[in-house]
């Protein structure tokens, strides 16, 4: 019996020490990887009246891309139709999209509601994924959580075929998950691709800015390495 206790308790410390190595070296590789812009000669040109300002969010965990709800170049609403959302009306000026597991999106409205398999799963599984749209009201305040980016129309229109390309469609439509979403201004559509630690919501957002050819990072599993290359 002591044998086998002594294996169960090695067998331990290992998973342990492995899970330790493990998150330091996802850190470690993020702070790192996320010092390294893609585009290093990249600088917004303040005073072209052509440009369009879009928004990069993030709440510490997860990061979003908001965008106008109408341009010349789309008008969302025709994408993201208004009585698919509880209380949204033509007033609304922006529209947020972040892309997540589908699992950990509609049982998670809140941190408090996260469960260890939930958050283990997302973390190390590839999972099937979800894109969340949130209609805003107003304008975004500049902060260190909300970052305006100006943009030329050839690179919005670049951002609007990979958004366009992240979602699940049928006859040219969204598809819409009915009766999900978190508040009467949100809801959740499917999306392509699997989620994991290695290809979370941040990189979705990073590589949004890559698609054209904005600045940022080499990798960005975290908020941090996505703000750092806008602020």
């Amino acid at each position: 019996m002591q044998r086998l206790l002594n294996v169960f308790f090695r067998t331990i410390d290992w998973f342990l020490a492995v899970a330790t190595s493990s998150v330091l070296s996802f850190i470690f590789l993020a702070f790192l990887l996320s010092g390294f812009p893609v585009i290093s000669s990249y600088a917004q040109e303040q005073q072209q009246s052509k440009k369009i300002e879009i928004f990069v969010t993030s709440n510490g965990v997860h990061t979003n891309l908001v965008l106008p709800v109408s341009t010349p170049y789309i008008d969302w609403r025709h994408k993201l139709p208004l009585q698919q959302f509880a209380h949204v009306d033509s007033s609304y000026k922006y529209v947020a999209f972040g892309w997540g597991d589908k699992r950990f999106f509609m049982q998670t409205p809140e941190w408090k509601d996260i469960t260890p398999g939930v958050a283990l799963a997302a973390a190390f599984w590839p999972t099937s994924t979800a894109m969340h749209v949130t209609y805003i009201k107003s304008k975004l305040v500049e902060n260190r959580r909300q970052q305006p980016i100006l943009i030329t129309p050839e690179q919005y229109q670049l951002l609007i075929s990979y958004i366009d390309r992240s979602f699940v469609q049928q006859e040219n439509a969204f598809q819409h998950i009915t009766g999900s979403g978190y508040t009467r201004q949100d809801t959740f559509y499917e999306a392509h691709g699997r989620y994991h630690v290695l290809k979370n919501c941040n990189n979705w957002v990073n590589r949004g800015l890559k698609s054209m050819n904005h600045k940022s990072a080499l990798w960005a599993p975290v908020p941090f390495a996505i703000m750092r290359h806008l602020r």
